[in-house]
């Protein structure tokens, strides 16, 4: 009896124990599980853009962008894309950009760009432009998720405060802004090089059909405007074509020209006695400058080069 007593104690300790060990080890599975959760939780990333919020389960691998200004942004976060609407013309990167741009496929034109070339890239993210993907947004988030930017028609604040959004899109937000201050410290360098900037400056893109100046409401006035110079067109447009007349009439100080095309409306002009006239031209200081640099990039890398162009052309010699 004795005996049977001690088997059966002991047989109850050991399932005691046996037990123990069961309730462990789910108890580990569990948290183990609730940890899995949360990591997955905290990999997701919710954007508030110009359309909405888009929410990305994870960090973006394979990204297309259908603007100049965004593969500027990544290329200053080390991130390739795979797909670009470069217009057809990879010519039109900026040099710094171009540098550092892997291979990727064309998108073609930024104004319509090939859905069915986009969609058998197979993207986890798509970033847009609001000016000119506003119409094709239900049919592109369809395709993968995207976020839409107000980016053709921003100024350089917006440009910044994109930028960010970027970053964040693509999981590199410290990183984004970490860049963003040495690119602010880089424009205040280039500031301090200026001296007086008590003078008004006009940039215009120019083709054989027009010239159309950049107000202080597009991105390259407004980044003039940002370092102290004033604009003398004072238009509510970003973009106002101006004819000769108007230009002699707002009669800049200083003009950087962006040429679209080798022969531009300029060539005419030149021939003409008002252009003689204007403040700019009577100082030799009508400057040319790469307009893939300061019209299309429209980020911090051109944002930079243009600071250099104005440096090198207008800073204290």
């Amino acid at each position: 009896m004795h005996q049977w007593i001690k088997r059966m104690l002991s047989f109850a300790v050991i399932s005691a124990l046996i037990l123990s060990l069961i309730a462990c080890g789910n108890s580990g599975k569990n948290e183990a599980k609730t940890e899995v959760q949360k990591n997955n939780k905290e990999e997701a990333i919710e954007i508030e853009h110009a359309l909405g919020t888009t929410v990305l389960d994870k960090r973006p691998e394979k990204i297309v962008v259908l603007e100049f200004s965004y593969t500027d942004a990544l290329m200053t976060l080390d991130v390739q894309p795979i797909g670009i609407a470069d217009d057809d013309n990879p010519d039109l990167f900026m040099d710094d950009v171009k540098e550092k741009l892997n291979d990727y496929t064309s998108i073609g034109s930024r104004y319509e760009p090939n859905i069915e070339i986009l969609s058998s890239l197979q993207p986890d993210l798509i970033i847009a432009d609001l000016n000119h993907h506003k119409a094709i947004y239900d049919q592109l988030k369809g395709i993968a998720p995207t976020i839409v930017l107000d980016d053709h028609q921003a100024d350089y604040n917006q440009m910044l405060d994109n930028y960010l959004l970027i970053a964040k899109a693509v999981g590199k937000e410290a990183e984004g802004k970490a860049r963003l201050e040495e690119h602010k410290q880089k424009i205040e360098e280039a500031k301090q090089k200026l001296g007086d900037t008590d003078m008004t400056v006009l940039p215009a893109v120019t083709n054989p059909e027009g010239f159309f100046a950049h107000s202080d409401h597009s991105y390259t006035g407004s980044f003039l405007a940002s370092i102290g110079f004033d604009d003398p067109v004072k238009s509510e447009d970003s973009y106002p074509e101006l004819s000769l007349e108007q230009l002699v009439e707002t009669n800049p100080q200083a003009i950087f020209l962006l040429p679209a095309t080798e022969n531009t409306i300029v060539d005419e002009w030149k021939k003409n006695p008002l252009w003689q006239g204007i403040d700019a031209v009577k100082t030799n200081k009508v400057f040319t400058v790469e307009r893939r640099d300061w019209a299309l990039s429209r980020g911090l890398i051109s944002s930079e080069k243009m600071a250099e162009d104005i440096v090198e052309n207008l800073g204290e010699k």
